[in-house]
């Protein structure tokens, strides 16, 4: 269904609904009152994910993907 290249990390949307993103999409994370992924397209996604939170699940992933060993991460593996 999704290409070998793509990306897709969870998220939770303000209603508790789960959705997959792509990460490549994401152009920048905002965090006001609450989280604000700008993407590609010019849409804004409101998760309740913290800023840190993505970041260390982006990172997982293509560390996961990319058979990368990325300092730090190892440990995080198990706390998604």
């Amino acid at each position: 269904m999704f290409g070998e290249r793509t990306r897709l990390i969870w998220v939770t949307k303000l209603d508790g609904d789960p959705l997959l993103l792509n990460d490549d999409q994401i152009i920048w994370v905002e965090v006001v009152h609450d989280t604000i992924i700008s993407l590609e397209n010019g849409e804004k996604l409101r998760v309740l994910e913290s800023a840190e939170e993505l970041t260390r699940r982006i990172a997982i992933w293509r560390q996961r993907t990319a058979g990368l060993s990325l300092p730090g991460l190892t440990e995080l593996e198990g706390a998604e």
